[in-house]
């Protein structure tokens, strides 16, 4: 069988962290000091990374970046815009990550010197590593979509990033009147959780077939292909016939600008008037992956599949010597259980 059909996300994690006990650190001597591992972002990721090095190996000094005291998860979070679940039950503390003996520090990375290993802090303090993970997230590029930026986002929500945009999308969608139309703006690939907006679609119309029945949902898309694309399209007739309508690249789907004023969204064919208009745009790797210089011109980092790592390109060769990192986000693991990795994180 595939080897790659065998990953979950708990086996990546573990892989992770024991290369980077036993091939990273040379075997120290007893008047060595513990090896420090600094691992930066306190998603699933890292947080679970940070955990698993020190299970492995309990004389690791190990530190968590996160500039958030809470995180929030992703998954689970197109049920709080349905109804179905309250925010809170998304939001966790990291008091277990600290329990386990990681030290947490509620800081943004804000530099790399992989000459120095040092993490700059936001604070103007620094971190000294003798092996740097980072787990970086995504960030949402404001700047790809005409129309769109940080500022609009308040009218016009992605609630990618779990939290107030979350409750925001939801509290429109409450407000609109039945017969309304809500709109999602579908980016094209690479993005997190590919699957996400045909479920958030699904979970808007579970909604508005109990709520506002005369309501739909329209999915401007800007792929062709989507993943499980019979499995949705069949629950679609089935469970909402006539409410949810997907349209393609090819059948003009792909968002171009937007017009915030009227909640307009512009496509390569038309105009859609929505009441309310979830524009989820391009996305790339968060920010500290490209001040450590792990991105490459996709904005994205470029891994080989069959662990994970990052590729070995000649332009990270000077890093390469002296900057040891991995990448693990939920961006590079695919076909997971997402209870799972959430009863993993938080237990």
């Amino acid at each position: 069988m595939d080897a790659l059909r065998l990953m979950t996300r708990r086996n990546v994690v573990r892989g992770i962290a024991t290369t980077a006990v036993t091939v990273a650190f040379p075997c120290p001597s007893h008047a060595q000091s513990a090896a420090r591992v600094v691992v930066i972002g306190g998603g699933f990721g890292g947080a679970a990374c940070a955990r698993a090095l020190r299970k492995i190996n309990p004389k690791l000094q190990v530190t968590l970046v996160e500039p958030n005291r809470t995180f929030t998860a992703c998954p689970f979070s197109n049920e709080v815009i349905a109804g179905l679940r309250n925010i809170e039950a998304q939001q966790f503390s990291y008091d277990k990550i600290a329990a386990d003996g990681v030290t947490v520090i509620a800081q943004a990375a804000i530099k790399v010197d992989p000459q120095a290993r040092t993490v700059g802090l936001a604070d103007g303090t620094s971190l000294g590593y003798d092996r740097l993970v980072l787990a970086p997230g995504i960030d949402l590029r404001f700047d790809a979509l005409p129309g769109y930026d940080e500022a609009i986002s308040t009218k016009m929500p992605h609630a990618w990033k779990a939290g107030e945009q979350t409750v925001l999308l939801r509290r429109q969608i409450e407000a609109m009147d039945d017969g309304g139309l809500v709109a999602l703006a579908v980016p094209a690939a690479p993005l997190r959780c590919p699957p996400a907006p045909y479920e958030r679609a699904s979970l808007i119309a579970h909604y508005l077939k109990a709520k506002k029945p005369r309501s739909k949902v329209i999915l401007l898309d800007a792929k062709d292909a989507i993943p499980q694309q019979r499995l949705f399209e069949n629950a679609w007739k089935e469970l909402y016939p006539g409410m949810i309508e997907r349209i393609s690249l090819s059948q003009g789907g792909r968002v171009v600008s937007v017009d915030p004023s009227t909640n307009t969204l512009v496509t390569d064919f038309g105009n859609y008037d929505a009441q309310v208009a979830n524009v989820i745009p391009p996305q790339k790797a968060g920010r500290i992956a490209s001040i450590a210089g792990a991105v490459d011109s996709t904005g994205w980092c470029p891994i080989d599949p069959r662990h994970l790592c990052l590729q070995a390109r000649a332009q990270y060769s000077r890093h390469r010597r002296c900057l040891h990192r991995w990448r693990h986000s939920e961006i590079c693991v695919s076909r997971q259980r997402r209870g799972q990795g959430m009863r993993e994180y938080c237990r």
